[in-house]
């Protein structure tokens, strides 16, 4: 009997440790996995990106009768990656007008308009950038009625010297977008309202400043400077430098940007090489030793 309970007691010592090991590998094999699946990826790649640029943009009806349209000036300044590109456009002496006798005259005219969009995106690891810029030197836009009796009403007047840019830089997780804007000189008169802008003429600007025209007595208006849509993961970012909007009935309907520039990248993570190895050792390990739990239990 005693010889018994003494050889029932080492089988039941070698089932425990059996069974022990078992466990170890398979918590072993499981950590081995998880480590892996939480493991930081060795590098990115930039895919693709896109940006463009321009530095006029006017559509503008005057007492109903009046219309100007003008660009997005310069035309087609884009570009697609990969592969890299460099692109960029000037427009000098713009000078648009049009006008019913004796009734509206509406110009558009601006030194020179500038826009730039580049990307080093190809294809590769690494932080890369994407970037576009619009701007306009000298810009005239200007909607003026015509009494018989001169000088009439300015409906809208714009002056300004004024650019934006808008960069994407960086690498899959860390992408950062910025914006700028720059303001050299500006003015605005709304149905013969002038609106003082100078505060905002060679000084930082925090983005999405508007203006309040209504306390002016200027209804059915927005202006917003260095207007900035950023999404939320960094990927894109449009900036627009002047953007006004006017709806005053049966006198002035107009949308104006000045200094409009976008900028758009996508990156994407590329595992570590090892790591997907080591995952596949660990996922082995696991079925095994859930298979001879199996076996055992049968």
């Amino acid at each position: 009997m005693t010889t018994r309970l003494a050889q029932g007691a080492v089988r039941a010592s070698h089932t425990l440790r059996a069974f022990a090991r078992s466990r170890t590998l398979a918590f072993a094999s499981l950590a081995t996995l998880l480590s892996c699946c939480s493991a930081p990826v060795a590098h990115a790649i930039n895919t693709s990106a896109s940006s463009n640029g321009y530095g006029m943009f006017v559509d503008l009806n005057a007492l109903n009768v009046v219309n100007l349209d003008v660009g997005p000036l310069p035309v087609g300044v884009n570009g697609v990656a990969p592969a890299p590109y460099a692109n960029s456009d000037t427009v000098l002496n713009v000078n648009v007008s049009t006008s019913v006798p004796v009734v509206a005259t509406a110009t558009a005219t601006a030194g020179s308009v500038t826009a730039t969009a580049a990307s080093n995106v190809n294809g590769g690891v690494g932080s890369r950038t994407t970037s576009a810029s619009g701007g306009v030197v000298g810009a005239g836009i200007n909607a003026v009625t015509l009494p018989v009796l001169p000088p009439g009403i300015t409906l809208l007047g714009i002056n300004g010297t004024l650019s934006s840019t808008a960069q994407i830089a960086g690498d899959f997780g860390s992408l950062t977008a910025t914006g700028t804007t720059t303001i050299q000189s500006l003015g605005l008169t709304i149905s013969g309202i002038p609106v003082n802008l100078s505060a905002y003429v060679n000084v930082p600007i925090a983005p999405n400043t508007s203006v309040n025209l209504a306390a002016l007595g200027i209804a059915n208006a927005s202006l917003i400077l260095n207007e900035q849509v950023v999404a939320g993961d960094q990927s894109s970012i449009a900036v627009n430098a002047f953007h006004l909007n006017v709806n005053v009935a049966n006198s002035i309907v107009a949308q104006v940007i000045l200094g409009h520039s976008q900028a758009q990248m996508t990156a994407v993570a590329i595992p570590e090489p090892a790591t997907v190895g080591m995952a596949t050792v660990g996922m082995v390990g696991a079925v095994a030793a859930a298979r001879r739990r199996t076996r055992r239990g049968a």
